[in-house]
């Protein structure tokens, strides 16, 4: 029993060090840029700030643009080669450092818990008498685990949506 404690002990220490990592590269990489797009929501106080240098996908007019964000002006940006005016944003999806550890957060803990649940619900299935109780806990486990993967791999692989109807966009231009 002890050999097992253990084991789990160390893996919680190699998770807590993975984290501690990408946290510190994350504050590292934020810490690096001049421009800014506020991003405000029209209905509360809740505001979020995408830095210059973050991977965003913005539409205009039914046209895509997927590139870095750099900040022209306080009325317009550039995502790669392409100049967008401010106004013209209908939907902005981003990828902050926040969106990459909140996605890293999810996926992690929901790889452990969709783990576990599997391996309860193999466990109650084989085992037989009260294994049904693994089944019964194993499941909703599992679904749980992939629900959090999926939502976090969505996070790192879009990032968040803002849409020009809940969201008002306000550059700031950077000082020279």
């Amino acid at each position: 029993m002890s050999k097992y404690v253990f084991i789990l002990i160390q893996l919680m220490k190699q998770i807590c060090i993975v984290i501690c990592f990408f946290m510190l590269t994350a504050f590292g990489a934020n810490a690096q840029s001049n421009g800014s797009l506020e991003v405000t929501k029209y209905n509360g106080h809740n505001s979020k700030t995408i830095k210059e240098g973050s991977r965003i996908h913005v539409i205009t007019n039914g046209k895509k643009y997927k590139g870095h964000l750099k900040v022209l002006s306080d009325q317009s940006f550039l995502v790669n080669a392409d100049t967008i005016l401010i106004s013209q944003v209908q939907e902005l999806n981003s990828q902050t450092v926040e969106t990459q550890i909140n996605g890293i957060s999810l996926i992690i803990p929901g790889a452990i818990v969709g783990g576990f649940g599997a391996t309860a619900t193999v466990a109650g299935l084989i085992e037989g008498g009260y294994g049904f109780l693994g089944v019964i806990f194993g499941v909703p486990l599992a679904g749980i685990g992939i629900f959090a993967i999926v939502k976090g791999t969505h996070l790192l692989t879009k990032g968040k949506k803002f849409s020009s109807s809940k969201w008002k966009y306000t550059l700031n231009a950077p000082t020279n």
